[in-house]
């Protein structure tokens, strides 16, 4: 998989777990995103974001990091989504299906602070070393 294939393959995934969490929470989401990669001290990425998933990801055509958790982690207070990642510790391979079964590195999940503010619920307070999340495709592995 080239550069601008992958590029494109990360575009497609960010709308992919924008409704995702929509059909979770059963509301319409804002498509205005930031993106975090999960971590202490991480910096809010408000631009290019993609590149930066991009730059983290995709190492060169035959070597992608195959385990990338991703997904709306929660709703800012300026009706902005907050899109998190996380890179697990697997050594870059070949692009192919993650370990859910689907095509590429990304596991969509949907935060639990996002699915509480939505529901109503109180979200807690927010906490880097702590994210809390769903993983809604392992539904598919039980069946």
């Amino acid at each position: 998989m080239t550069r601008e294939e992958f590029t494109h393959f990360v575009e497609e995934t960010i709308e992919e777990v924008i409704c995702l969490a929509e059909r979770e929470c059963g509301k319409a989401l804002p498509r205005p995103y930031v993106f975090r990669w999960l971590g202490p001290s991480e910096p809010l990425i408000t631009e290019n974001a993609i590149e930066q998933i991009v730059q983290r990801v995709f190492v060169d055509e035959k070597h992608i990091y195959p385990c990338v958790d991703i997904g709306v982690g929660d709703l800012l207070d300026d009706s902005t989504l907050l899109i998190i990642g996380s890179v697990a510790g697997f050594a870059p391979r070949p692009f192919g299906n993650n370990w859910t079964g689907r095509k590429g590195p990304f596991v969509r999940i949907v935060g639990a602070r996002l699915l509480n503010r939505m529901a109503g619920e109180p979200v807690g307070p927010s906490n880097d070393d702590i994210f809390a999340y769903s993983i809604p495709d392992m539904e598919n592995l039980r069946q």
